[in-house]
């Protein structure tokens, strides 16, 4: 099968796996990109969810487009996105026909409480994998703490966007 195949497929797994969004899909799309196709190296996906969280949009689409992009360039990001979208369509169009004819919306409610502890595991194993590849030493160790405690104690004065801004410069101060 052909590279695109696989890169739709892919995408159309993270797609349909991304229940919790933003954060809990780098596990995700860390595992399909460089642990089972090795499209992208460690490296080279943490760079893309650095963009990726940087610009407007959903962390999902935003990293398959790049990713699609340096896999099989305009093409490629175009067929990423349209996978990695085209589960949740499908999920929404089958929600809205179904709903309706549940007995009990508390079902429903329990369904997506019991996802809860899955969501989380994701998050805190993106942490991990982002992190090994991020916090090389004790400076970036340290820079990362310091943006984490300011981010725990300050986040609700401070908005996060001037935390990372902090993180930024002194990482700039540090290593030039």
């Amino acid at each position: 099968m052909g590279i695109l195949f696989h890169l739709f497929a892919s995408f159309f797994l993270i797609g349909i796996s991304a229940y919790g969004g933003g954060i809990a899909t780098i596990a995700l799309i860390q595992h399909e990109i460089v642990s089972v196709h090795g499209w992208l190296t460690a490296t080279q996906m943490r760079d893309v969810i650095t963009i990726a969280q940087m610009t407007p949009g959903p962390i999902a689409i935003n990293s398959a487009t790049l990713t699609g992009y340096k896999i099989c360039g305009i093409g490629g990001a175009l067929l990423a996105s349209l996978a990695v979208i085209t589960p949740g369509i499908l999920l929404l169009i089958g929600y809205t026909l179904t709903v309706s004819h549940l007995r009990s919306k508390d079902t429903l409610t329990r369904v997506k409480l019991a996802l809860h502890p899955g969501i989380l595991a994701l998050i805190i194993y993106s942490v991990y994998t982002f992190g090994s590849v991020s916090i090389d030493g004790f400076t970036t160790g340290g820079i990362a703490a310091a943006a984490f405690f300011a981010m725990l104690f300050a986040g609700r004065r401070v908005h996060p966007v001037l935390i990372i801004i902090a993180a930024g410069l002194l990482g700039i101060a540090i290593f030039h």
